[in-house]
C-alpha cells in the first residue's frame, strides 16, 4: 500500500470517528422510543460470555486434534526408514505440532480475557452506574432527558 494511500485512508477514518467528548453537531446518539437522545453503545456480558466458551471449545478441540495427530504418527517411522517421505513426514508433524499448540494457546488466552470481559460488563459496569445513578446534581444532563 502506497504512503499516500495510507495517510488518505487515516483521514478518512478520522472524519468519520466521533469522540465521547466532543458533541455531534446531529444532536448525537439514535432516537429512543420517547424521541430523546439514547447513547449508541450499548454492552452487556452475554456476548463476551458465549465467546469465551467458543474459544474454550476451539482450546479442546485443538487439544483433541494434537492428541489425534501424535497418535495417528506413531509407528510411522517403524518399517519406513530410509524413505524420503518419512523424514518429511516426521517434518510436517512438528510443524502442525508448533501450530496446533500456538492456536490451543491463544484460544486459552482469549478464553481468560473474554470471560473477564464479561463479568467486567455483567458486574462492574452495572455497579459503577448504580454509584454514579446516586449522586445527585440537581439535574440530568442532555444524553439522559
Amino acid at each position: 500500500m502506497a504512503w499516500d494511500e495510507w495517510e488518505q485512508l487515516k483521514a478518512c477514518t478520522a472524519q468519520r470517528m466521533q469522540l465521547d467528548h466532543v458533541a455531534d453537531p446531529g444532536g448525537g446518539g439514535s432516537r429512543g422510543s420517547s424521541g430523546g437522545s439514547a447513547p449508541d453503545l450499548k454492552a452487556s456480558k452475554g456476548p463476551w460470555t458465549k465467546a469465551s466458551g467458543v474459544a474454550q471449545e476451539l482450546r479442546t478441540a485443538t487439544h483433541s486434534g494434537l492428541t489425534e495427530l501424535s497418535t495417528a504418527h506413531e509407528g510411522v517411522t517403524g518399517g519406513a526408514d530410509g524413505f524420503a517421505s518419512t523424514a518429511a513426514l516426521s517434518q510436517i508433524l512438528l510443524t502442525w505440532e508448533k501450530r496446533l499448540t500456538s492456536v490451543r494457546e491463544e484460544c486459552d488466552r482469549l478464553h481468560g480475557a473474554l470471560a473477564k470481559t464479561g463479568r467486567d460488563f455483567g458486574e462492574v459496569d452495572p455497579a459503577v452506574a448504580g454509584n454514579v445513578n446516586r449522586v445527585d446534581t440537581g439535574r440530568k444532563p442532555d444524553w439522559a432527558r
